[in-house]
Order: structure tokens, then C-alpha cells, then sequence
């Protein structure tokens, strides 16, 4: 303070010696005007003592200035996954880029799974909606209304996979691409121009895998769309699985577990799998839906974790979104889909 009342006294004495001298030149003013002169004068000084004297405002601290949010916790609508693509995920091909394992051994389905705490001992379920992207204003309904926890199967012909991807991992949800596989009365039910079929030889099939692979990426695996016949047929079957199981990918199939041809097949090759415990359809009533949804706990349950895969539709939309709000008071832990690979029982081959 006493530095600064000498800065203030000198500034004083300066402007009074300034003054002294103007006011020997103005001998003619009216005392009027030097009333007004020693006025200003005098706001002047109160200025630069305020200036002088006053301390300087505290200054602000970085954290009060910057609003950092926490990130969301693992079972909010928008837990960040990791982002995609994984640079060493990837091998580039006329198809597009196709997932593979790292040099490192990390897999694209554990890699791009959303996290889930596996001290978590609750039975899980896990629920897959199947179609997204068909419809573009019901498939955002679902990203609007569905929890994080919630996995996506990405129709493979919507016409911005990669778009339905992204917007599918922005909000926390993982996701799968869907498999058009041939069903048992194929032509008439006819999945698609990129149906695997028992018709085609394993190159054929090959290319068709590839190419739906190339879709998008950061994608966990693929889910089954149809397939009885192409899954009866093991040379056909095969070699689809062993390609999934060396590019690092899971398998979901939309058979029970103790009805799934790819089960056992799976867990001899250690492929991850899951198979669906409810599946239903997009024809399905509410009330046909609540009683999957019932079957689903009861699965859960018996065995610790169960599947359910779900057409997306409206009347599954209305049922679903508050059928999971109802899960945790009953003591279960909803999942995605990655967190049931490899937990449900398989029938034993030959059974």
C-alpha cells in the first residue's frame, strides 16, 4: 500500500506542477471556467487513485472457468465407446476395410464391445434389435427411446450402413451387422442379393461374406437373418464360422441354444457365440412380445444369462422400452449382446 500512495503523491505533484504552469498562461479566464477546470481536475486524481490503490480483481480459477462433464458411467444412454476404426483392426481390401485380429491378439468383437462390470454376478439378459436402418424414422425412435445396454443389428441393406453405425456407437450402443443366410423355403423367402446359400461353393460364399463385412465397420459380429436350411448344412456352414473365428468376430444366432446347429459348432472351434433364448418377429402382437420378454427372464434366470433378438417395430418399440425400465427391480443385469457370447448352454453335438 505505501508503494502505492508514493505513486499516487508523485502523479499529484506532477499534474499540480502541469496545472501551476497552465493556470500562469490563462490569467484572463473567468474564475466560472476554472471552477469548471478545477472540477475535471478533480475527477481526474480520484481516477488514478482508484487506479493505484484498488487491488486487482482475484483472478479466476481454471476450474471454475472450464466445465469439464464427467464421463457417463457404463450404464448411462451414452457411454463412449472406443472409437472406430481400430487402425490395427483393419486390412484394406476391394471390398473395403475388413476386420481382422491385431498383431496384438485383440479381437474387434472384445475391442468394440460396450463395456460391461464383470463382478456384475445379477443374470444377464441381453436384447438385440434386429432391422435398424430399414426405416429411418423408426430406427431413430429406437436410438431415441433404448438404453445404451441395448444391441444393435444393422440391416447390411439400408443404404447408409456405415452412417447407422456410427450414430448406433455415438450413443453406447455395440453393434452387429446383420448375416443373410438362406432359409428352408428359399427363393420364396428370399433374404437378399448377399444370401449365403447351400447352392454356391465356399468361394462364392466367401465373396459374399466379404462383402458385407466391407459394409461398415466396428462392428462386434453378425446376427443370423433366417438360415434353417444354410445352417443344416455343415460343408456350408463351416467355413463361414472359421472365417468369423480368425477375423476375430462373434456369431449370434437366432435359434434357441438347445436348437442351434452353431453352438456346439462354435464352442468346438471357440468361436464367440450367442444364441437367441426369444426371438421375435416383426408380425408379432404385444401380446406374443410380453410373454418372449417373460420367457426371457425365465431363461435368465435357469442358466445366468439369456438372448433375446427382436424385429424392430413399432408395437416391439412400446413394449420393449418399458419392459427394460422393470428389469433392475427384478434383479437382473441388462447387457449387450457381447456380455452373453460364450454363457448359455449348448446342446452337445449329436444331441
Amino acid at each position: 500500500m505505501s508503494a502505492a500512495v508514493a505513486r499516487l503523491r508523485q502523479g499529484g505533484a506532477a499534474l499540480f506542477a502541469s496545472l501551476r504552469h497552465v493556470l500562469a498562461g490563462w490569467k484572463k479566464l473567468s474564475r466560472t471556467r476554472l471552477l469548471w477546470l478545477a472540477g475535471a481536475v478533480a475527477l481526474i486524481v480520484i481516477g488514478l487513485g482508484l487506479a493505484y490503490v484498488s487491488p486487482p480483481p482475484p483472478a479466476q480459477s481454471v476450474s471454475a472457468a472450464i466445465n469439464v462433464p464427467l464421463p457417463p458411467s457404463g450404464g448411462g444412454k451414452a457411454t463412449l465407446l472406443i472409437p472406430a476404426p481400430d487402425p490395427g483392426l483393419v486390412e484394406n481390401s476391394p471390398n473395403g476395410p475388413l476386420p481382422i485380429i491385431g498383431t496384438d491378439g485383440r479381437q474387434p468383437w472384445q475391442v468394440y464391445a460396450r463395456p460391461f462390470d464383470p463382478k456384475d454376478t445379477r443374470p444377464r439378459i441381453a436384447l438385440i434389435i434386429t432391422g435398424i436402418g430399414l426405416d429411418a424414422t423408426l430406427s431413430q425412435a429406437a436410438l431415441d427411446r433404448l438404453p445404451g445396454t441395448v444391441t444393435f443389428g444393422l440391416d447390411p441393406y439400408a443404404g447408409n450402413v456405415k452412417d447407422n453405425l456410427a450414430n448406433a456407437r455415438s450413443l453406447g450402443h455395440e453393434a452387429l451387422l446383420g448375416l443373410p443366410l438362406e432359409p428352408l423355403d428359399y427363393p420364396r423367402q428370399d433374404p437378399g442379393p448377399l444370401t449365403l446359400l447351400t447352392s454356391l461353393d465356399t468361394s462364392q460364399n466367401a465373396d459374399r461374406l466379404a462383402k458385407l463385412m466391407g459394409k461398415a465397420t466396428g462392428y462386434v459380429g453378425f446376427v443370423a437373418i433366417m438360415g434353417a436350411r444354410f445352417e443344416s448344412a455343415n460343408p456350408s456352414l463351416e467355413p463361414v464360422l472359421e472365417t468369423l473365428k480368425l477375423r476375430g468376430l462373434m456369431f449370434a444366432d437366432d435359434k434357441a441354444p438347445e436348437q442351434s446347429v452353431v453352438a456346439p459348432l462354435a464352442r468346438q472351434m471357440k468361436l464367440a457365440w450367442a444364441a437367441g433364448n426369444s426371438v421375435i418377429d416383426s408380425e408379432s402382437d404385444p401380446a406374443t412380445i410380453d410373454q418372449a420378454l417373460a420367457g426371457l427372464e425365465a431363461a435368465a434366470k435357469g442358466s445366468g444369462a439369456a438372448l433375446g433378438i427382436a424385429a424392430l417395430s413399432p408395437a416391439l418399440l412400446d413394449r420393449v422400452a418399458a419392459w427394460l425400465g422393470s428389469l433392475d427391480g427384478k434383479g437382473f443385469a441388462l447387457a449387450p449382446a457381447s456380455a452373453v457370447a460364450n454363457r448359455q448352454s449348448a446342446a452337445q453335438p449329436g444331441q
